[in-house]
């Protein structure tokens, strides 16, 4: 009983405590906060957005320097917008938006971000390279077929191989023939009466005949050294013998010894392998960039040392089917200093037509490439290409003089300043081409002409005003050639000319992905 009101006293003090604010209970501030969080997000779901979000506009900052203002872009490239949106996020994929300057410029930092590599425009002797496989074959001018002149039998057979080397003169095979034992005997009766002849009339007969059996002699191929043998022994043989025309290989034989010949009949067929050809089928299109007296180049799959040859005639017809024409190419093949030949009738080479370009990208002449100027050249990784437009990236530094704010293009690879602009440059290029004789697989596009920006449209006057850009390229001038894809990529995000847009692309954005 005595407890009681004390304890009701107790209580009273700490709820009037309480109303006083005193100090609270855990479990009172936890209740309070998650009514706080609960109302803001009904505020935040019923009042409008820009009540809750600040506009882009209205921080400070949004002027880029140079007074452009800036634009914001979504790094998957979807929109590019002039203002921020609500959130900050891209409307079409919910990535963070991008801030991009306008100023075409960069730091030594961003050099190194982008692993800037560049070169530099020079003149260099091009050369288009085109490659097909060619096949060896004989050279039909120095091919022989050895026949018979008689009907006969084939008495010996000296060479009974093919293949079989054989030098001028040298005896093949000996053919038995009645027809030229009585040659032989017309020839020696005539020459015997030549000796004893005693009047002039007789003597002018004489020699007469004599030389109508010596011809007959020579039409049965009967030489000069057997001739004088029958002179010497005064005796006919009954065989004439069959010598090779001139020194090179037996490539096809057919007489066998005993074997029973006719007039006509071929026995062996000899090629002179000093000098061959080189037969490649080329391509309709490529038949363009192929000229007599042109140099090319051999390569066998041996890995040998490639062989230089020179196409000597091209087939004025096309085939149908393949729609091709066969090139022929003249190779020396000549024994090398371990007696072999260097290429095989049937093997097949890579040939490479090589040709010269001068300085509008056409087919040089062969008698002309070494007189002729040299074309200028842009390295193959320096060009970004769509199929219709070609674009390089041209590196520069602005100086003031005395007449004003100038470009110099003329700067050293190898030391670039800490600060560079850049700017887009559309040129029209010719073929890809290689440099000659290097023997490397780099290789260029030789440029023909540089093709002027569109002008630009005032969009408050409506007039067309010149884009200060580069108008001819001449040796030195730096480009870039890695690191060009990027540039043209920020190019893009900040509405400025670009491979893709040559006018620009400020205030069009749009989803490019629309209708995909």
């Amino acid at each position: 009983m005595t407890h009681e009101p004390s304890d009701t006293a107790s209580l009273s003090t700490s709820e009037s405590a309480a109303n006083d604010g005193g100090p609270r209970s855990p479990r009172t501030v936890l209740i309070a906060c998650v009514m706080g969080v609960v109302l803001g997000a009904l505020v935040a779901a019923i009042l409008p957005a820009s009540w809750v979000f600040v506009e882009a506009e209205a921080m400070p900052g949004a002027d880029a320097a140079g007074g452009e203002s800036v634009v914001y872009a979504c790094p998957m490239f979807c929109v590019i917008m002039d203002h921020m949106p609500e959130g900050g996020k891209c409307p079409v994929c919910g990535m963070t938006m991008t801030i991009v300057s306008g100023e075409s410029t960069l730091n030594r930092l961003e050099q190194r971000m982008i692993g800037l590599e560049t070169d530099i425009v020079r003149r260099l002797p091009l050369v288009r390279s085109l490659r097909v496989v060619g096949e060896v074959d004989y050279d039909e001018t120095k091919l022989a077929r050895i026949t018979t002149r008689v009907g006969g039998w084939l008495e010996t057979v000296w060479v009974d191989s093919t293949w079989t080397e054989v030098v001028k003169g040298e005896p093949l095979a000996s053919i038995y023939s009645p027809e030229l034992y009585a040659a032989e005997q017309e020839y020696l009766v005539a020459w015997n009466a030549s000796r004893g002849v005693a009047s002039a009339n007789k003597t002018l007969r004489t020699s007469s005949l004599l030389r109508a059996a010596r011809r007959r002699l020579e039409l049965l191929e009967v030489g000069d050294e057997e001739i004088a043998a029958l002179e010497k022994s005064g005796v006919p043989r009954d065989s004439v013998v069959l010598r090779a025309p001139f020194g090179g290989a037996v490539v096809q034989r057919r007489a066998l010894e005993g074997a029973s010949v006719g007039k006509g009949a071929s026995l062996y067929t000899v090629a002179d392998l000093s000098r061959v050809w080189v037969q490649a089928l080329v391509f309709e299109s490529d038949l363009s960039w192929v000229r007599e007296g042109q140099r090319v180049r051999l390569e066998a799959e041996d890995g040998s040392e490639p062989i230089i040859g020179r196409v000597a005639f091209v087939d004025p017809a096309v085939d149908r089917r393949t729609r091709t024409a066969r090139v022929r190419i003249e190779v020396d093949n000549s024994r090398g200093p371990d007696g072999q030949r260097a290429l095989r009738i049937g093997q097949r080479v890579d040939t490479w037509f090589e040709s010269a370009l001068d300085v509008r990208g056409r087919l040089l002449p062969p008698s002309a490439e070494d007189s002729a100027k040299r074309p200028l050249a842009v390295p193959r990784a320096a060009v970004l290409r769509t199929g219709e437009r070609n674009l390089i990236y041209v590196l520069f530094t602005e100086e003031n003089t005395d007449e004003g704010r100038k470009r110099n293009y003329q700067l050293d690879p190898e030391n670039l300043p800490e600060k560079l602009w850049y700017e887009p440059v559309q040129i029209r290029v010719g073929p890809l081409a290689r440099i000659a004789g290097d023997g490397q697989l780099a290789e260029y596009y030789p440029v023909l002409s540089v093709v002027p920006p569109p002008p630009v449209v005032d969009p408050k006057t409506g007039e067309k005003r010149a884009v200060l850009s580069l108008r001819r390229l001449d040796e030195g001038v730096v480009v870039v050639s890695k690191g060009n894809l990027l540039l043209d990529s920020q190019a893009q995000l900040a509405g400025k000319p670009s491979l893709l847009f040559p006018e620009g692309n400020r205030g069009k954005s749009s989803d490019p992905h629309a209708g995909h």
